[in-house]
């Protein structure tokens, strides 16, 4: 039974992971260019101009249809989900080595696979009280996470994904001078 639970809330969890995460981004590891619909652009726009009128200049210069260079730069940014920056940050994982698409069904397939054993273990907990619950939840995300996370590094570091340190050659240069 508890298998079973398992199982479907991992795979729900991984095609919402899917559907709002993977699928915005190209094999470069940028984002895909938003579908706009102009029709129901300009509705939002009119209704917003007439509940709540411009706050501002860029507000104005937004809601007169003329975008402006520096916000139009600062929304084209290549956001890295939270997940990949920790990799990144932590285990020196190389993008130019690993496929972005690919780095992001693994990250998702982990990040699934954590959240329902969580609820797997919450499930099996014979307390009622669903503040109990939560607790224990809250409790177990940071050590699972953690240890998924350096299962995860590891296996990128056994696969050479990883950034070579070269802090060991600059020493000894330091110290031949």
């Amino acid at each position: 039974m508890f298998i079973l639970e398992f199982i479907i809330v991992t795979l729900l969890v991984y095609l919402f992971y899917y559907l709002f995460m993977i699928n915005k981004y190209d094999d470069d590891g940028k984002l895909k260019p938003k579908k706009e619909h102009k029709f129901i652009g300009k509705v939002i726009e009119k209704i917003k101009r007439f509940l709540f009128g411009p706050k501002d200049e860029k507000d104005e210069i937004l809601l007169r249809g003329r975008k402006n260079k520096k916000i139009k730069e600062a929304k084209e940014d290549i956001k890295i989900p939270t997940e990949v920056e920790i990799l990144i940050a932590k285990y020196h994982i190389d993008l130019s080595k690993i496929n972005y698409k690919d780095l992001l069904k693994i990250v998702g397939k982990t990040c699934s696979i954590d959240i329902g054993l969580i609820f797997t273990i919450i499930d099996i907990v014979p307390v009622e009280n669903i503040y109990i619950q939560l607790f224990i939840g809250f409790l177990l995300i940071i050590p699972i996470i953690l240890i998924s996370y350096a299962i995860l590094g590891n296996y990128f570091k056994k696969k050479g994904l990883v950034v070579k340190n070269d802090k060991g050659n600059k020493k000894s240069k330091r110290n031949r001078k």
